[in-house]
Formats: C-alpha cells, sequence, structure tokens
C-alpha cells in the first residue's frame, strides 16, 4: 500500500496571468542551491530564450542536448546553460534527465523541471521557488486553463492525471516543476521517452510527499509535439503495470 501524498492548491484570480506569491527571504545564494533541468531535442527556434529567462531569474541552467543536429547545443551554451550533449541515436526525454539525475552536484537541493519547446514560461520560476517552503514537489497545472489546450492533449492529460490521482497531482503531465532533492533521494527513472511525469507521480504515491499544484498558463504555440500517441499510451500503460507489480 503506498500513502496519499498531502495536497494543496494554489488558487489565481483570472487566468490572464497568475499572481505572484508572497516574498520570503531568498538571497542570490540560495539560489545557488537550485539546478534547472532542460532536456532538449533540436529545439534550436526556443532553447535561447527559454534559458535566457531562466539565467535572468538567478538560476543555473544544464541543458541536456538530446543529440540534436539543428545547434541547440550551441545555442544554450551562448545564453548562458551548462551542456550536456549525449551522442546519438536520439535517446529520449526521460533516458536524458535519467543521465542527468546522476550527475547532480552534491550541494544542489532544489531541481527545477522545464521543456526547451517555450511551453514553460521562465517567468514562473519566481512562482514555484517561492512555494518551496511548502512542498516536497511543486507542480504545474494547466487545467485552470485548460480551454487553450489541444483537445486530445486535455483528454489525455485528465484520464491519465485521473488514473494517477493517489499522488495528489491534478496535472500529473505537466512538466513544469520543482523537486526537493532529499525527497527525491536517488530516484532515477527507468522509461525512454515520455514516461517521466508518470514515473515521478507513480513516486509521489508511494513514499510520502507534500505535493502543491501551481497555476499555470497553458500555453501552446506552433511546436511540434514529438508525442507518438501510441507509443506514449503503451508506455503509460507499462508504467502503471510495473508499478502495480511492485506493489503485490
Amino acid at each position: 500500500m503506498f500513502a496519499p501524498s498531502s495536497t494543496a492548491s494554489i488558487l489565481s484570480g483570472p487566468f490572464d496571468r497568475p499572481a505572484p506569491l508572497a516574498s520570503g527571504l531568498d538571497t542570490p545564494s540560495a539560489k545557488s542551491l537550485a539546478l534547472v533541468l532542460i532536456p532538449a531535442h533540436n529545439e534550436a527556434a526556443s532553447i535561447g530564450r527559454v534559458v535566457l529567462g531562466c539565467r535572468h531569474a538567478g538560476f543555473t541552467v544544464r541543458v541536456i542536448d538530446d543529440a540534436s543536429n539543428d545547434g541547440t547545443a550551441l545555442l544554450a551554451g551562448r545564453a548562458g546553460a551548462e551542456v550536456v550533449t549525449l551522442a546519438g541515436p536520439h535517446h529520449g526525454k526521460t533516458a536524458a534527465l535519467h543521465h542527468a539525475l546522476a550527475q547532480i552536484p552534491n550541494e544542489t537541493e532544489w531541481l527545477f523541471f522545464l521543456d526547451g519547446d517555450g511551453q514553460h514560461d521562465p517567468c514562473d520560476l519566481e512562482r514555484f521557488w517561492e512555494a518551496r517552503h511548502r512542498a516536497d514537489l511543486v507542480v504545474g497545472n494547466r487545467l485552470p486553463d485548460a480551454a487553450r489546450m489541444p483537445r486530445l492533449r486535455r483528454w489525455t492529460n485528465r484520464t491519465m492525471s485521473a488514473l494517477l490521482r493517489r499522488s495528489g497531482l491534478a496535472d500529473s503531465q505537466c512538466g513544469y516543476r520543482l523537486v526537493r532533492r532529499a525527497w527525491l533521494g536517488c530516484w532515477r527513472p527507468a522509461g525512454r521517452h515520455f514516461q517521466f511525469e508518470t514515473e515521478m507521480a507513480l513516486l509521489a504515491a508511494q513514499r510520502p510527499c507534500r505535493a502543491l499544484n501551481l497555476p499555470i498558463l497553458a500555453t501552446y504555440g506552433r511546436e511540434e509535439s514529438k508525442i507518438v500517441p501510441w507509443r506514449d499510451a503503451l508506455n503509460f500503460a507499462h508504467c502503471l503495470l510495473r508499478h502495480s507489480c511492485r506493489e503485490q
């Protein structure tokens, strides 16, 4: 049996931009305890501005370049990121983050996870950071703004989050998150593609976790989705099955 997570939500008003949370006693030195991890595969069109936004917020950024062939690594480095380049062929988001989690500096206490395609606004980093004292896991919640999500994504996210409700995460498939390293421990995801969020949700359902859902905008532009519906549906089912077998 796994212990249900304690859950909290930060509510906001009309959904133009969530109101900032009250500031704590943070200093630039406190932010040095955090590391932003951005897996990226052929994100040259957006990676520079994502990295710049994170750097302007005061955080160290590490981009895991997953065998890109469009200059993603070069542009990320120019914007101020540390770049770890994985040799081809393409590994997948979860495999890239598995590699990154094995190389976290000892002094790091907090880990941000963002996508490199521009869907996650670095302007929200401060709101995540200010919420950290109340949580082990702070996850973006796009569902209050779900009308902006493509219909298939909206249905898929709601279905998956319902199946993972014991994690305490309202939007379990949102990749924008802040994690307390002490809670994460030596955990590493086992999949390759887009299982990362599901595997972490299952972890939150399995061990005591203060989970906090932070409303963010659902941002979708003209970027091409890298999700392969049939493959990622099978991977999701496999994650649930593997977890169920461990429980028995």
